[in-house]
This record gives structure tokens, sequence and C-alpha cells, in this order.
């Protein structure tokens, strides 16, 4: 029920979008990486940095539009000021090593739980924190289905909006 308000909602957010992009695909270049947490000795996701290639702030517009739009609907509630632009390159919530132990039963869409393994981040900062990761063109907004992959690996969607 929640999937399907979400799709309707996300519907309704095409006339924004459409104004925003001019009804154009997005251009966006994906450049650096970051970590979500204070020390670069104990990182849980690592991620690369997405900003429009002409720097103007229509992603984050976006972005921040969408959320706005979720948390009036009564479907989500306001946890951050802003949307964190981003693409994640690692997150240790998805790690597989067989290795790591089991810490209890099922949760709803999960395999497993198991408490986060932090690792180190500095070299791999200092090595590629400016990385050129490339471009594309965005043209499409997804509501992606958390915990479940699609034959391509990424997240199932649940729906989807084209702008261009």
């Amino acid at each position: 029920m929640e999937v399907t308000r979400a799709c309707e909602l996300l519907q309704q957010c095409q006339g924004f979008i459409k104004d925003i992009t001019g009804g154009k695909p997005l251009p966006l270049e994906v450049v650096g990486i970051e970590y979500m947490n204070d020390d670069p000795s104990m990182v849980d996701v690592l991620y690369a940095k997405v900003q429009p290639k002409d720097r103007s702030d229509k992603l984050q517009v976006i972005a921040d539009k969408l959320v706005e739009h979720f948390v009036a609907s009564g479907l989500m509630t306001k946890e951050w000021d802003r949307v964190k632009l981003h693409a994640t390159v690692m997150n240790t919530l998805f790690r597989k090593d067989p290795s790591a132990e089991d810490k209890g039963g099922p949760v709803p869409g999960r395999q497993n739980v198991r408490d986060r393994e932090s690792f180190d981040a500095q070299n791999v900062l200092k090595k590629f924190g400016n990385y050129y990761f490339g471009e594309f063109d965005l043209n499409s907004v997804q509501i992606s289905q958390r915990y479940s992959t699609d034959c391509t690996g990424y997240y199932t969607s649940s729906g989807s909006i084209t702008f261009s």
C-alpha cells in the first residue's frame, strides 16, 4: 500500500521536475569520493559525489522538492535539511563476508542481520578522492525497493517517471 502511494506521489511530481529541467535530460557528472561519518579510519559508507555539469542547483532542488512533497503527504518524515546527492560506492551493510557472524533472525526483506564492520578508507580517499567516474544524462526518477535487486544487481524499481 505504501509503495503504491509513493508511486502515485511521484507521478504528481512530474510537472515541477519538467519545469526545473525544461523537459530535457539533466547532464550530471560523478567526481570524487567522500564518506558519511566523521572518521575516515572508521567508514561504513563511501560514496561518489553527483552534481549537474553546469554546477546549477537543479538536482538539489528536485531532490528537496520530492522530499517536501512526500513529507507533506504524510508518507515520510523529514530527517535532514537537504538530500545528500550521492552514488554509494561501498556500504558495509551489504558486504558479503561468509566469515561474518550472523547476529540474529531474519529482518523483512533482508537475508541476515550483521553488525557493520567499518573499514579504514584513508588510503582509498587519498588515491581516489578526486576520481572522475564519468557523466550521464538523467532523464528519470525511480522509486527503488530497498533490500531487493533486479537482474542488473541494482535495486528493484517500484515506479518511475521520465521528464525528457
